[in-house]
């Protein structure tokens, strides 16, 4: 209860606030369960699992006074289990606990996974509220734009750091994998005027989130946690060999980890009130909550100016006869005169990713030693030289640790991969000519801790860090296992030994877990994938870390409308960046490399310039202050501030338009106070 305004947040539905009587048994037993199990029969391996409901089944509770809250042990004697939960009131938080040692399975029936206060601040959709979910940057589900969906609408899932389901394939075309990824453990609620915002502040790496918008069966908007309690991963018994030398070709079944993950669980939900019950103050919270925990690092001095975000795209082959053939893009010294073309005009700081510069080109899991064809150890000296002799630039040079190509050697295709649950080792075969694997977490780590070693003499060059921001995975590699949790916690100890080596680092992706290490987040999203139940993009995740940390989105040079993508840069605080190359990019036609089609930059150097220009004229004041504010007016019309009072009026559509007394130009901004 909030004992100011007297609003009360129930953890369960009650009938005064839905008709649950009108339900069958099941529904109303989910709608007042503080939590459901799901679970599976052991002796059956290939049974789905059922589910038991607290509301309905639950036939046997022991209740424990703390200090500062309750602890109950909830049983379902017909088959065996047990869980205790912990509900406690601290800092004026709410504190929802599943301890490790609380789990008790005395039967057949094993838990995989439970759904936490699945109908906590469940609204209608009368009420003037929305759900927030980590979907991209953020997302909104709006409750009363429920008559703009479809009747068939089904839940959003996301799932903390990386997709239940381990697959190459996923992980490389982005869009698929990311959609169901959560970047920050966390959700939002707002109904009327009281808001909550959950977070997974211990296990997050095993946690979904769970939103049902109204018209899944019932008309109530309500999203929750969902504990893994155990790893589940899928077995594709298609071509399976038989003991009679015949093939099983079926489906693709679930097998479950015999062993619970040894890890506490815990939830946080912080309340708001009044004019803070909103995201925006959702997003103050969480990152003080982050500042408070060690585990947001301010990595922008005082007075520094707002940085360009450059990529250079070093060389590539291509496939020929008998050989291949080194295509150099942008050698280091083509770079370094691009630098100084740049700094001739006015832009002396800038932010630097090299992109494949390896021998060979991106051939994983090569990580060293330079192409010659771009100038070699020599080149890379003279471009540490310069950086010594120009302070306002910060290079990184990008390499993949987790990928690796059969055909390129240089790994045990038996004991450096990561492997599936029914000890195979993950694969993909790609271009029908290459076998890929996944490296195993500690394997990832020496190999990226040995290149670091390769780099230490060039102490001006950082190290970029490609997929470690945004993938988090088990391997079941008998001789060297890690579970979600641990392989977090190897991932934040490279990020954490790499700086410890006097090096810079920029990390692709923008996981929560990079914040305490990263000096630049690169490929950062500006906007949410799409589930169908979204009603709008938010820049949550941006607000969260704006003006600490700096980060790029998507290229200018490979945006569609390059003053729409001004916009977005501006609305989510993201630097303006170019992904370029010297040469001419039609030199990448019969390459694999496909993504960048207009890169340049002697055709781009204009735009660049002026682009960078007015983005130190108009935001050189707010770079390295928070955003505290974003509000969408309409869906071309947003408003945003920051902590100095600054206020940007942004207008997406082609008329112009008046707002607030302030008329604002078409594709266009204001900036005021």
């Amino acid at each position: 209860k909030n004992t100011e305004s007297g609003y009360v947040w129930k953890t369960v539905v009650e009938e005064e606030d839905y008709p649950i009587n009108d339900l069958n048994q099941q529904w109303s037993g989910y709608l007042q369960s503080m939590f459901t199990i799901d679970y599976n029969d052991i002796t059956k391996r290939d049974v789905p699992p059922a589910t038991t409901y607290a509301g309905n089944d639950c036939d046997y509770l022991e209740v424990q006074y703390l200090d500062n809250g309750v602890e109950v042990k909830y049983g379902f004697t017909d088959i065996g289990l047990f869980v205790t939960f912990q509900y406690l009131l601290e800092n004026g938080r709410f504190i929802v606990r599943i301890p490790y040692e609380g789990y008790e399975e005395n039967l057949q029936y094993c838990i995989t996974s439970i759904a936490v206060l699945p109908f906590f601040g469940s609204a209608k959709d009368d009420v003037d509220g929305y759900m927030l979910y980590p979907d991209g940057s953020g997302a909104l589900t709006s409750y009363g734009n429920v008559s703009n969906r479809t009747s068939k609408v089904k839940q959003g899932i996301l799932n903390s750091y990386s997709n239940k389901r381990v697959d190459i394939e996923e992980f490389l075309y982005e869009d698929n994998y990311e959609r169901y990824v959560a970047s920050v453990p966390l959700f939002g609620i707002k109904n009327n005027n009281d808001a909550l915002m959950a977070v997974a502040t211990d296990g997050a790496e095993e946690t979904g989130i769970i939103t049902y918008p109204s018209g899944i069966v019932v008309d109530l908007n309500h999203i929750n946690f969902e504990v893994y309690v155990r790893s589940v991963f899928n077995v594709d018994m298609f071509n399976i060999a038989t003991e009679d030398d015949t093939v099983a070709t079926g489906k693709e079944i679930q097998r479950i980890d015999e062993k619970i993950l040894p890890q506490d669980r815990e939830f946080t939900y912080f309340m708001f009130s009044g004019e803070d019950a909103n995201y925006s103050k959702m997003a103050d919270a969480y990152r003080q909550y982050l500042i408070e925990e060690d585990r947001l690092a301010n990595t922008i001095e005082d007075g520094s100016e707002i940085p360009l975000a450059l990529e250079f795209l070093m060389g590539v082959t291509e496939a020929q006869m008998i050989s291949e053939k080194y295509i150099t893009m942008t050698s280091f010294e083509d770079m370094i005169s691009i630098l100084e073309r740049l700094k001739s005009q006015g832009v002396e700081n800038s932010n630097i990713l090299l992109s494949s510069w390896q021998k060979g080109g991106v051939s994983y899991p090569e990580y060293w030693p330079i192409a010659r064809q771009i100038g070699g150890v020599k080149g890379l000296e003279k471009v540490n030289e310069y950086l010594l002799d120009n302070p306002g630039n910060d290079l990184f040079l990008e390499n993949n640790f987790t990928f690796a190509i059969k055909e390129n050697g240089d790994f045990s295709t038996t004991n450096d991969v990561v492997y599936s649950g029914v000890n195979i080792p993950i694969t993909l075969n790609n271009y029908d000519t290459e076998t890929w694997y996944m490296l195993n977490p500690q394997v990832t780590y020496d190999r990226a801790m040995d290149f670091v070693k390769e780099i230490n003499p060039f102490e001006q060059v950082g190290v970029g860090y490609e997929y470690l921001g945004r993938m988090v995975y088990p391997d079941y590699n008998k001789a060297n296992s890690f579970t979600r949790n641990e392989t977090l916690e190897l991932w934040k100890k490279l990020f954490s030994d790499t700086k410890t080596e006097g090096k810079k680092i920029a990390i692709e992706g923008f996981h929560d877990y990079t914040y305490a290490n990263a000096d630049y987040l690169y490929s950062v999203p500006l906007n949410s994938y799409g589930l169908a139940i979204t009603d709008a993009s938010v820049p949550f995740v941006q607000m969260v870390i704006s003006g600490l940390i700096p980060y790029s989105s998507k290229a200018g040079n490979l945006s569609y409308d390059l003053d729409i993508q001004k916009l977005q840069w501006i609305e989510y605080g993201s630097l303006p960046y170019f992904s370029l190359t010297y040469e001419d990019a039609i030199l990448l036609k019969e390459t694999k490399y496909n993504s960048l089609f207009t890169s340049t930059y002697d055709k781009w150097e204009e735009r660049v310039v002026s682009v960078y220009k007015e983005f130190k004229d108009n935001f050189s004041h707010i770079y390295g202050q928070q955003m505290i504010l974003h509000e969408i007016i309409d869906n071309d019309l947003v408003k945003i501030g920051y902590e100095d009072g600054t206020i940007i009026y942004l207008n997406y559509s082609d008329e112009i338009r008046t707002i607030e007394g302030h008329t604002i130009p078409q594709k266009n901004y204001i900036i005021t106070s």
